[in-house]
């Protein structure tokens, strides 16, 4: 999506972390998995790449809420991490506008005049819902307004087909044929991870459990017989057999680095190799 305006504002999702008070208020990156509650997971694919989401929350229960991001979903990938209990399934989005505090309140928004008591939506809920027909391109054009000053002037096209955000370590119990696509109400990216813990069993065997990239080994510095696997082909490029050989061992901080956009594209073993003894030459 090239070019967005006011009528690309469909949908409206509640956000909240009372652990630390806000949501999603401390990303440095366009781009965050935005997450969704357990019981919304048939949910999570529902808006389209070509929609752009209002996010709001209270920086506590009782607070006022507040208008705190647009975003729009970059690809049809439904994501698992285990990081919280409760919110486990989540979507790669890019943020649109940022105001980056409480800056549009609730009340100086369209929202203003609509009961949401007792809707505290996990999902991303349709504007049209909310509004009549004959108000909702009214709304979506105020709501646009007050985005607008927030907007960042660097917006890329919708090109984030190329890669996956999944984890091995984090998708141990998609345990299927490697790549397949399952296609229920949504889609994800089957691993199967007894591959990974052979290629760990196999550098354990050899005694060469270390990261392939820095040489950094959790048995040595921890005592730990612990490594992490990633995929040397991209598992979006669909269904096929995946050999030992197509799998990399990486320490945590190396595997993300992996997973990392710089420069508009994600390093390899050996380019992150390279980076790394440019920047210990320095």
């Amino acid at each position: 999506m090239n070019e967005i305006s006011y009528l690309n504002i469909t949908r409206l999702k509640n956000i909240s972390n009372y652990e630390t008070g806000s949501a999603y208020l401390d990303i440095e990156e366009r781009e965050f998995i935005l997450h969704f509650p357990n019981k919304r997971m048939n949910s999570i694919l529902d808006a389209g790449t070509d929609e752009l989401i209002i996010l709001y929350q209270r920086a506590s229960p009782r607070a006022p809420r507040y208008l705190t991001h647009l975003v729009r979903p970059l690809d049809n990938e439904l994501i698992e991490e285990n990081a919280r209990e409760n919110f486990r399934f989540g979507r790669l989005v890019e943020v649109v506008s940022f105001p980056n505090q409480f800056n549009i309140p609730f009340s100086e928004s369209p929202l203003s005049a609509i009961d949401l008591r007792n809707r505290g939506w996990g999902n991303a809920e349709l504007l049209s819902n909310l509004f009549p027909q004959s108000a909702l391109n009214t709304a979506q054009a105020q709501f646009w307004r007050l985005f607008q000053p927030f907007v960042s002037n660097n917006l890329r096209s919708s090109s984030k087909h190329d890669h996956t955000f999944l984890n091995d370590e984090l998708n141990l119990d998609f345990e299927t044929v490697e790549g397949k696509e399952l296609y229920r109400k949504h889609r994800v990216r089957e691993r199967d991870s007894s591959l990974s813990r052979e290629k760990k069993n196999q550098a354990l065997r050899n005694g060469n459990l270390k990261c392939e990239v820095c040489n950094f080994s959790f048995q040595a510095k921890y005592g730990q017989d612990y490594i992490e696997c990633h995929h040397l082909i991209p598992i979006h490029l669909g269904e096929r057999v995946t050999r030992l050989e197509d799998l990399a061992l990486v320490c945590s901080n190396c595997h993300r680095m992996l997973h990392r956009r710089i420069n508009d594209s994600y390093l390899s073993i050996s380019e992150l190799k390279q980076l790394i003894e440019k920047t210990t030459r320095r």
